[in-house]
């Protein structure tokens, strides 16, 4: 058998094929979209390849998400942390590293200065500031009166409200 476009010889597939095993959608939908377990994961247990179950995700019009960081544990790890932490702080939880901006915002807030934080935790203040105007662009407003000359930086009534629930949401993680 040849190809009729290019003239290339092809080869048969197996007569017998037939799909390994059935996938039942909805268990499909509450393990890979609202448990985020992944498709290896979930294949070892069916018993079948990552591809065919792939093709099961494909046939049911299951949405794959993207390979790699989306599936991994410690992105896992902040969905659920993200859950149980105070409302205001959800929308800064999203991304790799957001527990750590956080509690970086928590820890410059007394300094007088985001240069002086930098400088007192150990961090580039380039750094710290970015860090600093994500979480501000996250939760929709500005955290901090920035230092001025004879002026030391304060907490605006956001900043003061996501500190709190900070300290809150560390004294809940504690041991």
């Amino acid at each position: 058998m040849t190809d009729p476009e290019y003239g290339i010889p092809l080869r048969e597939g197996p007569k017998d094929y037939k799909r390994r095993g059935t996938v039942e959608r909805a268990w499909l939908i509450e393990q890979y979209v609202h448990r985020r377990r992944t498709l290896p994961d979930l294949a070892r247990e069916a018993g079948m390849s990552t591809a065919n179950m792939a093709r099961w995700a494909k046939t049911h019009n299951v949405p794959l998400r993207p390979r790699g960081g989306s599936s991994h544990s410690q992105v896992l790890r902040a969905i659920d942390q993200a859950s149980r932490a105070p409302s205001i702080l959800r929308p800064a939880l999203g991304g790799q590293g957001a527990s750590e901006r956080l509690s970086r915002f928590a820890a410059a807030s007394p300094y007088p200065s985001l240069g002086a934080a930098a400088s007192g935790l150990g961090l580039n203040t380039f750094t710290l500031v970015a860090q600093i105007n994500r979480i501000e662009r996250e939760l929709g407003g500005p955290l901090l009166v920035r230092a001025e000359r004879g002026r030391h930086m304060t907490l605006t009534p956001l900043g003061k409200k996501v500190l709190k629930a900070i300290r809150k949401m560390q004294d809940n993680t504690m041991p």
